[in-house]
């Protein structure tokens, strides 16, 4: 494959995981969980993949700017919300790069990133003046729950599927 074509490759991916991670969403929010302080965003599962390659970073986080654009909280959390989204991916992408096996990886996406969620309480409570802890609770367990059922079916995904290339 030439250089130009894996690059039109790894667009095209980005995209299909963008349009995953906004579709996700809004079926969260169909639920009354996409956004707010208790939320259960089943895009997040996708974080996991970005243990397998770096290119999953810029379409989580299109994705997640495209979601956002429907949030109740405005530009803020399009810009904040997202942010956190790209801060938290590339942190993980260069921590699970030191990790020994698929398992330490998928449990680091699950801990960095529910860790991660203290940016999202803290711009909750500048934004709707709610408590940090509790807060900061509510937006990890869903974040805990989503990464932790995204680690599980990557892991077996990942067994079937070639997500590195």
């Amino acid at each position: 494959m030439t250089k130009e074509q894996n690059h039109l490759r790894d667009i095209v991916i980005s995209a299909i995981i963008a349009a995953l991670y906004v579709a996700l969403t809004y079926l969260s929010q169909m639920f009354g969980l996409g956004y707010g302080a208790v939320q259960l965003r089943l895009s997040e599962m996708l974080n996991c993949l970005v243990i397998f390659n770096k290119r999953y970073i810029w379409g989580i986080t299109v994705g997640c700017v495209i979601a956002n654009l429907s949030s109740t909280l405005g530009v803020v959390d399009i810009l904040w919300g997202s942010a956190q989204t790209l801060i938290t991916l590339t942190i993980i992408y260069f921590v699970s790069k030191k990790l020994p096996n698929l398992i330490s990886k998928l449990s680091s996406v699950v801990i960095i990133g529910t860790a991660m969620m203290f940016l999202i309480a803290w711009e909750l409570v500048v934004l709707t003046k709610a408590p940090f802890w509790l807060t900061y609770g509510t937006v990890a367990a869903g974040e805990f729950a989503s990464l932790l059922v995204g680690a599980i079916l990557f892991y077996y995904i990942s067994k079937r599927v070639d997500l590195v290339s």
